[in-house]
């Protein structure tokens, strides 16, 4: 049975961009798992899996579907335990779990103002219209000016 993969993409398909998908798709790697590749763009999460989740990575394996990264991993860990485990038992799950939300509140805010227009130039126009309206309500400003100030965030960044 192969494991289904929904993972986020712009225009190119072969160009992924989430890290939150890349931390499935490694998870699969280290368990040696195949999963089939569902190239998916922001405006068709939506309709993955009768709308599953609102964001991706959501995976199908049989009947079971799973969304989010870590539950992802969790569900991994714990239907193939004769595999590589991705975890080593409770205390690798409290430290990665540690290490997902430090970065999502310390790596990620930065990465926003530098990454946010070359990801808006990688949708195409349908979903460049949703990613900048989206980007934008959620930021409280126009995409132009949280890029804006990149470079005097970049000191405190690597500090």
């Amino acid at each position: 049975m192969t494991i289904l993969f929904y993972d986020l993409v712009g225009h190119d398909a072969k160009r992924p961009f989430s890290p939150h998908c890349w931390k499935t798709k490694m998870a699969l790697a280290h368990k040696g798992l195949d999963a089939t590749k569902v190239p998916t763009r922001f405006l068709e999460v939506p309709k993955v899996e009768g709308g599953v989740s609102k964001t991706v990575p959501v995976i199908r394996n049989g009947e079971r579907v799973v969304a989010d990264s870590f539950a992802i991993a969790l569900y991994l860990d714990e239907a193939y335990p004769e595999r590589p485990t991705l975890f080593g038992g409770e205390g690798g799950k409290a430290t990665a779990r540690f290490i997902e939300r430090w970065s999502q509140f310390t790596i990620h805010p930065y990465l926003m103002t530098v990454l946010l227009t070359d990801l808006h130039r990688m949708q195409d126009e349908a979903n460049r219209a949703y990613f900048r309206e989206s980007r934008e309500q959620r930021l409280g400003k126009r995409l132009e000016e949280v890029v804006a100030g990149r470079d005097e965030g970049l000191a405190g960044f690597r500090a």
